[in-house]
């Protein structure tokens, strides 16, 4: 499967999410100190009651975009573990298209909606049931993690996504299929007659996401084909697939691949182990103003060590992904930036050099 993640993003919202946290938190510590030790009658103390109503509000935005960026689990690589293995017919983006995360293989295209939340739930039709009470509302809106109504935010991914592709595939005419996926370990819930799909991304509960579309028929409401696709990743500042093969050095079967049902993840491993490949990982580590792109069948750990030894000052990971023949995308990365080759395997890359090898996560 191939995995497009938009690392820039991500990591602005994480910043952002830190920043907004302290400013508000020192500004409402600096206002309560202003309050009690100031004349109530002099016009900072006025002013500091102004300001505080404020810095709380930006502290539930901060706590809300923590709640979205930086918590944990991430959406991002539960989803990434929960579809691991589904072979090159198929692609998710996370954070890059009008939807947080979509897929796209034979059975259509899917926005898919996180549910973080790690509570019991009832579904019925259109309606969500697990936050009533007045102390369990109420701790809800300080930890901004009430679960509102995730159908209507599937359904404002679908509409947006489906916006898009009648603009890159307007013949095709295809209808994107939403599902509400619950990514904590601990959440559960009980569906009558859900508006849409409601899935587990542990494969081990039932529904789960991985068979809710190995049951499902191929191009079940319409698929993007691989022109298609192109178009989506030449939109974004993307590698296409052809580029991707040519890195990588494999065919590309997405054009003439027949629709078939999914196989289990074990399975997918034992025909790559028989094919011999040798799956590895590429990575590129910084050394101050140079980057060194490697590659290792072995641990980031120690090949970072040796890069070490060798550069003899600190080395640090910038960016690491697995591949199928490692050695072969490291080759292809440096030959794509030969011209700005330093010394044997440094280079000097610029900021979008790396937000585009960031866009390559693995094949």
């Amino acid at each position: 499967m191939r995995v497009v993640i938009n690392e820039a993003l991500i990591n602005r919202n994480r910043k952002i999410s830190h920043i907004l946290f302290f400013i508000s938190l020192a500004g409402m510590g600096a206002g309560f100190f202003l309050t009690w030790t100031t004349d109530p009658a002099s016009g900072t103390s006025q002013l500091s009651c102004l300001i505080l109503p404020l810095l709380l509000l930006l502290t539930l935005i901060s706590v809300r975009k923590a709640n979205i960026w930086i918590r944990e689990p991430r959406p991002v690589d539960v989803l990434n573990n929960a579809l691991k293995g589904l072979g090159q017919r198929y692609t998710i983006f996370h954070h890059l298209l009008p939807a947080p995360h979509v897929l796209i293989g034979p059975e259509g295209v899917f926005t898919i909606t996180t549910v973080w939340q790690d509570k019991s739930y009832r579904v019925k039709g259109k309606k969500w049931y697990g936050d009533e009470g007045l102390l369990r509302k109420l701790n809800g809106y300080l930890r901004q993690d009430l679960i509102g109504n995730p159908f209507a935010e599937a359904a404002l991914h679908a509409r947006e996504v489906e916006r898009l592709l009648a603009k890159i595939a307007p013949e095709a005419a295809i209808k994107v299929q939403p599902l509400v996926v619950l990514i904590h370990p601990r959440a559960s819930v009980e569906v009558e007659d859900p508006l849409y799909p409601v899935l587990y991304a542990d494969p081990k509960k039932k529904p789960s996401l991985r068979q809710y579309l190995r049951e499902l028929a191929p191009a079940n409401q319409g698929t993007l084909q691989p022109e298609h696709l192109d178009a989506i990743d030449r939109m974004y500042g993307l590698m296409t697939r052809q580029e991707i093969a040519e890195l990588t050095g494999e065919s590309i079967e997405l054009a003439d691949a027949e629709a078939g049902d999914l196989e289990p993840e074990a399975d997918f491993e034992e025909a790559e182990a028989a094919a011999g490949a040798e799956r590895g990982t590429v990575f590129v580590a910084q050394a101050g103003q140079l980057y060194y792109i490697g590659a290792t069948n072995e641990s980031v750990e120690q090949a970072l060590a040796a890069v070490q030894a060798e550069a003899g000052q600190e080395v640090a990971l910038v960016h690491a992904f697995e591949a199928a023949n490692p050695k072969a995308m490291c080759q292809a990365l440096q030959r794509k930036f030969e011209r700005k080759r330093q010394k044997g395997m440094w280079f000097g890359l610029s900021k979008k050099d790396l937000a585009w090898i960031k866009a390559r996560q693995g094949q």
